[in-house]
């Protein structure tokens, strides 16, 4: 836990990060494959402020790197430098199933077809993904496809948005679910305490 704090702290921090004392204590866990998928919900965009989407990746070998989002024609490739951190920078309108603003209501329960950002590599990488936005920020460490299970509990909070006024704020908590796989099917139990 204690050394993935410090990766995230650098990361979140933009402070840099002298990963070749670090970096390879991770490349010995189930955080590291060369196949990600990751998926990225809106969040609270401010109009004329950058939003974007943010991928660090790292590796403790150069390795060649695809990020590709396959219903947008999108694709970016980048060499990784041993035991040093990559970034990889999104458009939004890429990176996102579907685009909202904080005043428009979330979209109804869909399945967004090959919206998934996809990640490969020829070496072992680390994931970590960012949402980057005025109000907002929002990351995760990636969970490669080698390491993805069957059963899986979401953490969340209540709407903190004011929707019920008319200038409301639609702000609720949000899931997403990328398949790896084909015929893939989805088993969801919503509990509230």
């Amino acid at each position: 836990m204690k050394r993935f704090l410090c990766l995230f702290f650098a990361l979140w921090t933009g402070i840099p990060l002298y990963a070749q004392d670090i970096l390879p204590q991770f490349f010995d866990n189930s955080s590291t494959s060369t196949e990600y998928y990751l998926t990225f919900l809106p969040a609270w965009p401010q109009q004329g402020e950058i939003n974007n989407i943010k991928v660090y990746i790292s590796s403790t070998v150069e390795t060649e790197v695809t990020l590709e989002v396959k219903d947008q024609e999108y694709v970016q490739k980048k060499l990784t430098k041993p035991n040093e951190i990559i970034e990889l920078i999104l458009p939004i309108t890429v990176a996102q199933p579907y685009s909202k603003t904080d005043r428009d209501p979330t979209p109804k329960d869909a399945v967004y077809r090959h919206k998934a950002v996809h990640i490969t590599a020829k070496d072992p990488i680390i994931v970590y993904g960012m949402t980057r936005y005025h109000h907002s920020s929002e990351g995760y460490l990636g969970i490669p496809v080698s390491a993805l299970g069957k059963e899986y509990i979401i953490a969340s909070s209540a709407d903190s948005g004011d929707n019920g006024t008319s200038e409301g704020r639609y702000l609720p908590s949000q899931a997403g679910i990328v398949a790896a796989f084909d015929n893939t099917k989805i088993i969801f139990t919503l509990r509230v305490n």
